[in-house]
């Protein structure tokens, strides 16, 4: 919900200065690109490959600009372009791992220094992770803490931070709560001490520094 957006991803958007430019890469309809316009003095740019999903974001977030263009082709040649750039539930279905690295230097070139790229993925440590894996055909890979860090860092990012998931209601809050216990002793019981983060995806920020 939006409420939870504000929660997860406010703190940083709100550190940007005006006029700064946010990418939402993947944007699909535009419901990531729907919050983002509530805050004034930012430009918006929307990139998805689907004319149809475009087409969905244009009346969603009428302030954005979209383009219907694959995130690698798009972020070609692009350097120190953006404030921040999000990723919600994409990196997940880029089908090699060489252009899934690629993606991520270019992200981190497109961003202007102390810019910071955020990032949704599919996480291999809840006990649904094989589940979320091959839910869908175009998935072609899931992460740990430990492999996202590793993969942002390859990339060149820094000061690379994992941001909890928090709820805006009581009854989400509970439910955050109860997984993390059971899927702590879990873990706890099978010799995996030192994961700590369980939830259903990972969302991590790193910074070009």
């Amino acid at each position: 919900t939006y409420r939870n957006m504000e929660l997860m991803y406010g703190p940083l958007v709100d550190r940007l200065s005006p006029g700064s430019v946010i990418a939402d890469i993947g944007c699909g309809a535009g419901f990531f690109l729907r919050w983002l316009s509530k805050r004034d003095g930012l430009r918006l740019l929307g990139v998805d490959a689907c004319e149809g999903q475009a087409q969905c974001a244009r009346l969603a977030a009428p302030k954005a600009e979209i383009i219907v263009e694959d995130g690698l082709s798009f972020l070609e040649g692009k350097t120190s372009v953006f404030g921040g750039v999000f990723c919600i539930d994409i990196v997940e279905h880029i089908e090699t791992d060489e252009d899934c690295l690629r993606f991520l230097q270019g992200v981190q070139q497109a961003l202007e220094p102390g810019g910071f790229f955020v990032c949704r993925v599919p996480n291999a440590a809840h006990v649904l992770g094989s589940y979320c894996r091959y839910v869908d055909l175009t998935h072609h890979r899931i992460f740990t803490t430990h492999s996202l860090r590793q993969a942002l860092s390859v990339a060149g990012f820094r000061d690379i931070r994992f941001i909890p998931h928090r709820s805006s209601s009581w009854l989400g809050s509970l439910r955050l709560a109860l997984e993390y216990v059971l899927h702590r002793a879990l873990f706890l019981l099978c010799g995996y001490p030192k994961e700590a983060i369980y939830t259903e995806n990972l969302v991590v920020v790193g910074y070009k520094a």
